[in-house]
């Protein structure tokens, strides 16, 4: 134990005459000298910080009192030299310290110059030597907030040869708009941008996040606006078109009636119908509805409302077409008829039906005149249909069609009637 020892002491003696270790053990103190005497001699030191973040607070002021918010800074960060305690301050970064500005001065709105102010997050002591930048520009004005409705400008847009492309609808089709007053009450069009090239024969949906203001044409900067949604969805509706005539129909004609006989003029002879999808294909005119025969004389005018079938749409606009008859060589006679040409058809085998009327005058027939010249009264009859009805006894006045059975291009104008008993 005792020569472990003694062996111990005589290599701490021999340690001091190695070189390497001589130089450490110099580097060590010296180190620790130079500690003692920077603590001593020089307690203090400069520092300079960079990369400060700098925040704008209005609380407590003037300026927040009046309504005012903060729009605008030209400065985020700054930096700044402050002397303090080597012991507090020696290890400072950016994230030991912050900035604030001066506004206890500011009364309205408007654009400020305001002096930065550096702060210890630690509360540490120190003075500050120099920041830079030392001033911030500064925008303050009163925050409003409104909803606005949203359309899309996509000019690159078409339908392909065929297709009509219908006006873009837009989801959210309106939005949230945060700024300040004055250019808030600018805006007078808000549009959801969509910048692609395409010839659409379908619908189709995009979306877009490029939102741009206006006034008027001009566009409205928007830095310091904030939107309350930021994607917006686009639909094309795509729809076929076609340009579809119109067409007329007639009721109350006898079975043999040519309506060819009978033409017109329209205010407007076609239509342009837009359909979702390939129906439309088949369809080959629009119906406008259909024609008393007893009403129609040269000269006579229709007005008849437009409808499309289930699934079109109207692309056109006409709401009334204004039908009008040709006098198209046409004639007018005057005729009379007798008992014998007065007939009931199709009655009931449990009624018994008696003729009250002997004959029906001043009947207007209207036909081409080749065709009408050549015939006389006793080429009609008038015909009363009882299909379909159970009359019990007693009397009734019915309207009878007035026609001629071998000839289907002339026709009677007006309503005739005949009075029946049932017994």
């Amino acid at each position: 134990m005792e020569k472990r020892t003694k062996r111990a002491r005589i290599d701490l003696e021999h340690l001091f005459d190695n070189k390497l270790f001589l130089r450490i053990f110099s580097v060590v103190i010296a180190v620790i000298i130079w500690i003692a005497l920077s603590l001593t001699l020089y307690p203090s030191m400069y520092k300079t910080v960079s990369n400060i973040p700098i925040s704008v607070d209005l609380t407590g002021t003037k300026a927040e009192r009046e309504g005012l918010s903060v729009v605008k800074y030209n400065v985020n960060q700054v930096s700044a030299t402050i002397n303090g305690m080597r012991y507090e301050i020696g290890n400072y970064s950016s994230d030991d310290l912050y900035a604030t500005v001066d506004a206890s001065k500011v009364e309205k709105s408007g654009e400020y110059e305001l002096d930065v102010r550096i702060q210890s997050k630690n509360d540490d002591e120190f003075s500050v030597e120099n920041i830079t930048p030392s001033k911030v520009k500064v925008s303050l004005d009163y925050i409003e907030t409104v909803e606005k409705d949203v359309t899309v400008d996509a000019t690159g847009v078409s339908a392909s040869e065929g297709f009509t492309l219908t006006e873009a609808s837009v989801s959210p089709d309106k939005v949230e708009i945060r700024g300040p007053k004055d250019k808030i009450n600018k805006i007078t069009d808000v549009k959801v941008k969509f910048d692609g090239k395409l010839s659409l024969s379908e619908s189709y949906t995009a979306t877009s996040t490029d939102i741009v203001l206006y006034q008027n044409d001009k566009i409205i900067d928007q830095s310091d606006i904030t939107l309350g949604t930021e994607e917006f969805t686009i639909d094309f509706s795509v729809y076929m078109r076609k340009t579809l005539p119109f067409s007329i129909g007639i009721q109350g004609a006898p079975n043999n009636f040519d309506e060819s006989v009978i033409e017109y003029s329209m205010s407007d002879d076609s239509i342009d119908v837009l359909s979702p999808n390939n129906n439309i294909e088949d369809v080959v005119s629009n119906h406008l509805g259909y024609l008393q025969l007893s009403d129609i004389r040269p000269g006579a005018k229709f007005d008849l409302d437009v409808k499309t079938e289930s699934g079109l749409i109207n692309a056109s606009g006409i709401s009334t077409v204004s039908v009008k008859v040709k006098n198209n060589n046409l004639s007018k006679k005057v005729i009379s008829l007798k008992s014998s040409q007065i007939k009931v058809i199709n009655k009931s085998d449990d009624n018994r039906i008696t003729k009250r009327t002997n004959q029906i005058t001043d009947v207007t027939i209207y036909g081409p005149k080749r065709v009408l010249s050549s015939m006389k009264a006793s080429d009609f009859i008038a015909e009363l249909d009882l299909k379909g009805e159970t009359l019990s006894e007693g009397s009734y006045t019915k309207s009878v069609m007035i026609y001629a059975p071998d000839n289907g291009k002339v026709w009677a104008y007006g309503y005739y009637d005949i009075t029946i008993e049932v017994s």
